[in-house]
C-alpha cells in the first residue's frame, strides 16, 4: 500500500511538472517584441551587420594611405675570396677579404601630391561604409515586414481555427437534432449523411489549420532565434488600437526623406562621383619625399676590402608621371562620367517608384478599412440568414441543401470578417515600410 502511495505521489508530481512545462512553452508576444527580436536576433540581419563591419574596416584601411611608408631590412651572409683574372685568362691572383657581411637599411617615404587621390579613396571607402549601413537598414525593414506578415498570418490562423471550432460545435448540435428527427421519421437518411459530411469537412479543415499554425510558428521562431518548441500567440489587444492615418501627401514626403532605397541610390551616385575624381588623378604627376640610411660591412669599394662598416644616408624628392595616361585617362574618365549619369537616372527612377509604391500601399490600406465595414455587415446578414433557414428546416419548411448553403455562407462570412481587421493593421505596416519608417 505504501509503494502504491509513493507511485501515485510521484506520478502526480511529474504530471504537474509536465503541465507547467507546457504552459511555459506558450508565450503571448506583442508585435513590438517581434520587431525588437527581428532587429537583434534575426540570422539574416547578422550577415548584413557583418557586412557593415567589413565596410567600416575598409575605411580604416584606406586612411592608412595618409601615413608614411617605412621599410627596414637586415641582411647577413658569407663572402668568398675574389679571384683576379687577366684579359687573356692566363694569370690569376687570389685575394683575401673579410668573409662575414651584414647590412642594415632604413627607408621612409611620404606621398606629397597625387591629385587628392588618397583623400578621394578615403571618401569613397567612407561612402561605401554608409551604403552598407543603408543596406542594413533596408534589410531590417524587409525582415521586420516579413516577421509582421508571419505574425499576422499566425493571428489569422488562430482566428480561423476558433471559427471552425465554433462551427464544429454548432454542427455537432445540429447533427444531434437531425438524427433525432430522422429517428422520428421527419427527415431522410440523406439529410443525416449531408450533415455528417459537413462536420467531417469542418474537422478536417480545423486539422489543416493546426498544421499551418505549426509551420508558421516554426518560421517565426527561426526568424527570431527562439526555441523551436515555443508556441507564439499574438497579442489580441492590438486590434483595439487602430492607427491614425495621415494624408497621402504626408507619406509621399516621408518616403522621399527616409526610404532606404532612395538613400542608397543617392549614395551610389556619390560613390560614382568620387570615382570620377579618383580617375582624373591618374593623369596627374605623383610627388613623393623619401629619406633613408644604409649601414653595410665590409667596405668593398676599395682594394683591398676593409673589414669595417660603411654608413650612408640620403633624402630627396621623387616626381613620376605615367605618360600612357595622356591617352588612356580620358577614356576612363568618360566611362566614370557615364556611370554617374546612369546612376542619376536610376536615382530619379527610384524616387518615382517610391511614389508609386506609397500610393499603392495607401490605397490598399483604405481598401482594407472599407472591406472591414462591408464584411462586418455581411457577417451579420449571413448569421441572420442561417438562423432563419435553420428554424425553417427544423420546422420542415426548408430543404437540407438550403441549410448547408446557409451554413457555408455563415462560415465564409465569419472567416472573412475575423481577418479583415488584421488586414487593416498589416496594410498599415506595409505603408510604413514604403516610407522607410517600419
Amino acid at each position: 500500500m505504501k509503494k502504491i502511495f509513493i507511485i501515485l505521489i510521484t506520478g502526480s508530481t511529474l504530471a504537474t511538472g509536465t503541465l507547467r512545462a507546457q504552459d511555459s512553452l506558450r508565450r503571448v508576444m506583442t508585435l513590438q517584441e517581434v520587431f525588437h527580436l527581428t532587429e537583434t536576433a534575426n540570422p539574416s540581419l547578422k550577415v548584413a551587420e557583418a557586412g557593415v563591419a567589413v565596410a567600416r574596416q575598409k575605411t580604416e584601411v584606406a586612411k592608412l594611405q595618409q601615413l608614411p611608408g617605412l621599410n627596414a631590412s637586415l641582411g647577413a651572409g658569407y663572402i668568398g675570396n675574389p679571384i683576379l683574372i687577366d684579359r687573356s685568362f692566363s694569370n690569376t691572383t687570389h685575394l683575401t677579404m673579410p668573409h662575414f657581411a651584414n647590412s642594415f637599411a632604413l627607408q621612409a617615404s611620404q606621398l606629397i601630391f597625387k591629385g587628392n587621390a588618397v583623400k578621394n579613396n578615403i571618401a569613397a571607402a567612407s561612402l561605401q561604409e554608409q551604403l552598407a549601413e543603408l543596406s542594413l537598414q533596408k534589410s531590417t525593414q524587409d525582415m521586420k515586414l516579413l516577421s509582421a506578415g508571419n505574425y499576422f498570418d499566425l493571428y489569422k490562423l488562430y482566428n480561423q481555427r476558433q471559427v471552425y471550432h465554433d462551427n464544429i460545435v454548432l454542427a455537432g448540435e445540429r447533427l444531434k437534432n437531425i438524427r433525432r428527427m430522422h429517428a422520428e421519421g421527419m427527415v431522410t437518411r440523406n439529410d443525416v449523411i449531408r450533415n455528417e459530411l459537413l462536420l467531417s469537412n469542418l474537422q478536417l479543415a480545423e486539422n489543416v489549420i493546426g498544421n499551418n499554425i505549426n509551420i508558421l510558428n516554426k518560421q517565426l521562431t527561426t526568424a527570431l532565434s527562439l526555441p523551436d518548441e515555443l508556441l507564439i500567440h499574438p497579442d489580441t489587444t492590438m486590434l483595439h488600437k487602430q492607427p491614425k492615418i495621415e494624408t497621402l501627401r504626408y507619406y509621399q514626403a516621408l518616403a522621399l526623406g527616409h526610404q532606404p532605397d532612395i538613400k542608397m541610390a543617392a549614395k551610389s551616385t556619390e560613390i560614382a562621383e568620387a570615382g570620377v575624381k579618383i580617375t582624373k588623378a591618374d593623369r596627374l604627376p605623383s610627388l613623393s619625399a623619401y629619406a633613408g640610411n644604409n649601414l653595410t660591412r665590409p667596405v668593398t669599394s676599395v682594394s683591398p676590402a676593409l673589414d669595417a662598416y660603411s654608413n650612408g644616408w640620403q633624402a630627396g624628392l621623387t616626381l613620376s608621371f605615367n605618360i600612357a595616361s595622356i591617352y588612356t585617362a580620358p577614356k576612363h574618365i568618360k566611362q566614370a562620367q557615364l556611370q554617374v549619369a546612369q546612376l542619376r537616372e536610376a536615382e530619379t527612377e527610384r524616387i518615382q517608384q517610391a511614389g508609386v509604391s506609397v500610393n499603392a500601399a495607401y490605397v490598399k490600406h483604405n481598401e482594407a478599412i472599407t472591406q472591414w465595414h462591408t464584411l462586418e455587415q455581411n457577417m451579420r446578414l449571413a448569421d441572420e440568414n442561417y438562423r432563419i433557414i435553420e428554424k425553417k428546416y427544423l420546422n420542415q419548411l426548408a430543404l437540407a441543401v438550403d441549410l448547408l448553403d446557409a451554413t457555408n455562407a455563415k462560415l465564409d462570412a465569419e472567416l472573412q470578417y475575423t481577418n479583415a481587421e488584421i488586414n487593416i493593421l498589416f496594410t498599415y505596416y506595409q505603408l510604413l515600410k514604403t516610407t522607410g519608417q517600419l
